[in-house]
């Protein structure tokens, strides 16, 4: 008789889930709240197909060359003023088709920060960027 008043109390398997949509909830406005936006900077470029012209020595297409922190441009070394400079004197924006384009060349180890802003003064001067690939 003993053991019919000492009744074992069932305990119900289920796993409470009543709060797990208060919790999902919450991590979504947490991480909305959290989340910075970041724009991204970014150029655009017009580049010219990769098909070789036969130029003559007075139409040599203007190079610029980036060799590790130094800029050299055609040959000649200088820094990134001087090349904004040298760019907006050859007035790309009212050249026409062949003579806006611009040659990039990058030796290996050159810091990604020179490369994107040397195709940015292209691009902010009116340059068609072509870029030299190694093969």
């Amino acid at each position: 008789m003993k053991r019919s008043k000492q009744e074992k109390k069932h305990r119900s398997a289920d796993i409470p889930t009543d709060s797990f949509s208060d919790i999902a909830f919450l991590l979504i406005v947490y991480f909305l709240v959290a989340t910075t936006l970041v724009k991204v900077k970014s150029i655009t470029a017009d580049l010219p197909a990769g098909e070789k012209s036969t130029q003559t020595q007075s139409e040599k297409t203007p190079i610029i060359n980036l060799r590790g922190a130094e800029i050299f441009f055609n040959d000649k070394p200088m820094k990134m003023d001087e090349l904004n400079q040298r760019l907006a004197a050859l007035d790309l924006p009212s050249q026409d088709g062949e003579k806006r384009v611009i040659m990039l060349e990058s030796a290996k180890g050159t810091p990604y920060e020179n490369y994107f802003q040397a195709l940015a003064a292209i691009s902010s001067n009116g340059g068609v960027v072509a870029i030299v690939e190694d093969e």
